[in-house]
């Protein structure tokens, strides 16, 4: 038996109310003498590693939230500030809360469900606002393809009101999709379709810009308060389509050049399509207008 086993066989009687009488005192001073024996160095790691875990699952069940979580350990559904996922009647429905928000947090919400499906909202015409795009840029000519499809909310609302949300609707087992949908475009952003600007309900509604010069065009865009900005094209040598060279743009278009065609650029702004002397076709459409736009 130590000098500290014999000291901390004294009786709680002889220390009560002897905060610093000889046998604490003396207790003391065997505490601080005895030598402390070192604890292995990967307990603390341990404990920290443990901590580490079961701050990971916390963190984890956070993310979770309200989803409900099926048995395979994938959320049937989620929400973020942008998007809202859920699954309804053997289909994922997807809830558009906002339509200016980056991709990664819709790629996040549908990860987040197992779904292997990437969206992206594009800036587009009034027209094409809730558009499925089909390949490239090109918008589909109705609401949806056939695996997804993209409805109003309130049903019936205008598309282009803050009020009126976006509804995605697709199956289940969609994997492996790229979905391009429009939205309404922010004050000086670029449609990524180009409508015909003069086609009914458009820009320049009633009023035939192609084989004009832009001399003649430009009052009419002018009296609509609408603003100009042109794409110079190359037409190919049998008439048939065109190119551009993005080098020429900044070429100063004068009164005399021709115009073929105005495109929708964005929100009051009108794109000409021209060159800088006559053809005997129309390269935007390899011939006469008429015969391939029926007004």
């Amino acid at each position: 038996m130590n000098e500290l086993q014999q000291i901390a066989r004294v009786n709680d009687k002889d220390l009560a109310g002897q905060a610093s009488g000889a046998g604490a005192r003396a207790l003391l001073a065997a505490i601080v003498a005895e030598e402390p024996v070192p604890e292995p160095r990967r307990r603390p790691v341990k404990r920290f590693v443990l901590a580490a875990a079961v701050t990971a699952v916390l963190a984890a069940v956070a993310v979770i939230g309200p989803s409900i979580v099926n048995g395979r350990g994938t959320a049937t559904s989620y929400a973020n500030s942008a998007i809202e996922v859920w699954q309804e009647g053997g289909q994922w429905k997807g809830r558009i809360k906002d339509p200016f928000a980056n991709p990664a947090e819709f790629e996040e919400a549908f990860r987040a469900v197992g779904v292997d499906v990437k969206l992206e909202l594009l800036p587009s015409s009034p027209r094409w606002v809730g558009q499925i795009f089909g390949g490239g840029s090109v918008p589909t000519e109705r609401m949806g393809t056939s695996n997804f499809s993209v409805d109003q909310e309130p049903a019936g609302c205008a598309l282009t009101s803050p009020d009126c949300t976006l509804l995605l609707s697709f199956p289940i087992d969609s994997a492996g999709q790229h979905l391009k949908v429009g939205r309404p475009a922010k004050p000086g952003e670029a449609y990524e379709d180009h409508p015909m600007a003069t086609a009914k309900g458009r820009s320049l509604d009633g009023y035939r810009v192609d084989e004009k010069t832009v001399g003649e065009v430009l009052p009419e865009i002018e009296k609509r308060g609408l603003k100009v900005v042109y794409q110079i094209i190359d037409p190919n040598s049998n008439g048939q389509g065109y190119g551009v060279d993005p080098n020429k743009q900044s070429t100063p278009v004068g009164d005399d050049w021709v115009v073929w065609e105005a495109e929708e650029a964005q929100l009051g702004v009108v794109r000409l399509i021209v060159t800088d002397r006559r053809y005997d076709k129309n390269p935007v459409y390899g011939g006469p207008r008429d015969d391939v736009v029926k007004d």
